[in-house]
């Protein structure tokens, strides 16, 4: 994705046009809903198998859209993640969201998501990287522990495992 995609999806309450060589490649509806901003951006595809992310916690809050399981990548390129509405790339980040999603898709195949993780700033160093894209937070383990359970409870609550049922046995006594 590209970086107006990324910050189009940052934004939805900003409606964005966006135009490359006269070919309008996506227009987003700035209502204000993200589920709307993936649809414009990412497709209708993607944005039909999302599963709503939220988590509040330790002043920390976890929101955004992940895939469903029956809809994984071969690459991380749709890993989107932002820092109070920046994007921006985490190691930590992925890490916990590959961990939540461990037993739900192969070990081979990358998760999609849109996740905004709102947080103070004083909890979290840009100036590792000289593009200020990469992050480094003062405790990498909460913001782990957010983002892995922001996730699985996500996948626990919207995806239905198989069940395995036992037959009743008959009475022996009938």
């Amino acid at each position: 994705t590209s970086s107006v995609e990324k910050v189009a999806m940052s934004r939805p309450d900003i409606s964005f046009k966006y135009i490359i060589d006269g070919e309008v490649k996506f227009i987003t509806s700035g209502d204000n809903n993200t589920q709307n901003a993936i649809y414009a951006i990412l497709g209708s595809d993607v944005a039909k198998k999302t599963i709503k992310v939220f988590r509040e916690e330790n002043g920390i809050k976890i929101e955004g859209f992940i895939s469903s399981p029956n809809l994984n990548r071969s690459n991380r390129n749709l890993e989107i993640f932002y820092i109070n509405s920046r994007y921006i790339r985490s190691a930590v980040m992925v890490k916990a969201l590959e961990q939540a999603f461990d037993s739900y898709i192969p070990g081979d195949k990358f998760p999609v998501c849109v996740i905004n993780v709102e947080i103070d700033p004083r909890y979290v160093d840009v100036n590792v990287h000289p593009s200020k894209l990469e992050v480094k937070f003062s405790n990498e383990q909460v913001i782990f522990d957010a983002i892995y359970y922001a996730v699985r409870t996500a996948l626990a609550t919207k995806i239905e495992r198989p069940t395995l049922f036992n037959e009743p046995k008959e009475s022996i006594a009938n």
